[in-house]
């Protein structure tokens, strides 16, 4: 799926053709034609960010529209139609997504396509080569149960009976910044301390206090979870030799000898076999604790 940075005007484009009685299609220029762009949001709803009615025409049946940074204001995923009245009347459709261009990566693009052996100067395969390292990174971090580089999370948790003990879903953990009552809205006194169990997700309350009045309360928790600023140098080479194998699936051997030999191996997370090179390296662990979740392990 195509990725854009934020603060970038997006370029979409499309075709329009006429069904012949033969089967056969033609150019024609559509007697009107209609972008609409809408994002994706969180709760299932879409939230339309732009409706073009004059894009450019390049030709016969050619048509580009330039959606500007405006109307792309939001990270996230958008979906567009090209609805096409009258003559070469029908509809298209596609989608892309915005990214923050200061996000850090576990494996960027410029290393990514170096791996391959493709030139930068080349983008050719930049969607492509994109997709693939979303798909090893959404693998990875299914894999180790949490994020990859250290993130701040707002969830929702339930205490235990004592109201002083409370699981987290993302590992590793590094910090609390706040709990609160769903009850109250008024956040847990932390000044006496927490003790954390990074690797299983749990924080206990210390100095006698509870996180809530009453039991089993239901709390909003929000904490940072993930390996730090940069993410373990086992995930980028392990990241590496997967889309290198990705790659082998669709174009064949790249030009650079490839890692991690023929024998394959499949890791809880990922739904295809890796280089079993790359297993290994994922198998390990940093500062004592395993890459593989518990859960899995």
């Amino acid at each position: 799926m195509p990725r854009f940075p934020l603060g970038q005007p997006v370029r979409q484009s499309t075709t329009i053709r006429q069904l012949n009685v033969d089967g056969t299609t033609t150019l024609v220029n559509a007697t009107t034609l209609t972008l609409l762009v809408k994002l994706a949001n969180a709760d299932g709803t879409t939230t339309t960010t732009g409706t073009y009615t004059s894009p450019a025409n390049d030709g016969t049946g050619l048509y580009h529209q330039d959606i500007p940074v405006t109307d792309l204001a939001t990270l996230g995923h958008y979906q567009l139609t090209w609805t096409a009245t009258g003559t070469g009347a029908g509809v298209s459709f596609g989608d892309f997504d915005v990214f923050d261009p200061f996000e850090a990566a576990l494996l960027p693009l410029q290393d990514g396509k170096d791996q391959l052996n493709i030139p930068q100067s080349v983008t050719t395969y930049d969607n492509e080569i994109q997709s693939y390292i979303a798909t090893i990174e959404t693998s990875l971090e299914a894999m180790t149960g949490g994020p990859l580089i250290s993130r701040a999370v707002t969830e929702r948790g339930e205490l235990d009976g004592t109201c002083t003990v409370l699981q987290v879903q993302q590992r590793p953990l590094v910090s609390v910044t706040s709990i609160t009552p769903v009850a109250t809205g008024i956040a847990a006194d932390l000044s006496a301390g927490l003790d954390l169990d990074k690797g299983a997700g749990i924080i206990r309350a210390m100095g006698g206090r509870t996180l809530a009045g009453s039991w089993n309360a239901p709390v909003t928790v929000v904490y940072v979870a993930g390996w730090g600023t940069a993410a373990p140098a086992a995930f980028n080479l392990a990241a590496r030799m997967i889309l290198q194998h990705l790659w082998r699936t669709q174009h064949g051997p790249s030009a650079r000898p490839g890692m991690g030999g023929e024998e394959m191996a499949v890791l809880p997370g990922f739904g295809y076999a890796i280089p079993s090179q790359a297993a290994d390296l994922l198998i390990g662990g940093q500062n004592g604790m395993p890459f593989v979740c518990e859960s899995f392990a």
